[in-house]
């Protein structure tokens, strides 16, 4: 099994020969916060107040033909966004920035339901924050 990373034991980044759960188009922002000074007659003059918070976003796809169940894995996500959850987020082995996350938002695309409402495959998009 190889392992790709993980947010806290809520989700976990992993490929095998019976199950699949990775990420793809993950981007992270980074910023810095500036504070402005007006000055009459000039430009702005900007001053560095300090690092801003990270955010990270990344879509999932949870398909059943994966080894996935995917009302499983949505009803934790949804959880971890309800209750505030924060935790490490891991990828490579390595924590993305010093602190953990926190969810801010996920949106689920059911994509193929069956009958009785069984989903087999849904995409989700996920956005984190940095928790400081």
């Amino acid at each position: 099994m190889g392992t790709i990373g993980n947010f806290g034991s809520r989700i976990i980044f992993e490929t095998s020969d019976r199950r699949i759960l990775t990420f793809s188009g993950m981007t992270q922002k980074i910023s810095g916060k500036y504070a402005k000074h007006s000055i009459i007659g000039q430009k702005d003059r900007a001053e560095f107040t300090g690092p801003g918070n990270r955010s990270v976003s990344f879509k999932i796809i949870l398909d059943v033909s994966m080894g996935i169940r995917p009302r499983e894995i949505m009803d934790s996500i949804e959880t971890a966004v309800e209750t505030g959850e924060v935790e490490y987020l891991v990828i490579g082995g390595r924590p993305v920035g010093s602190n953990k996350y926190y969810i801010s938002s996920v949106s689920e695309a059911m994509d193929v339901v069956m009958g009785r409402g069984e989903i087999v495959r849904a995409t989700l998009n996920i956005s984190m924050e940095e928790y400081v």
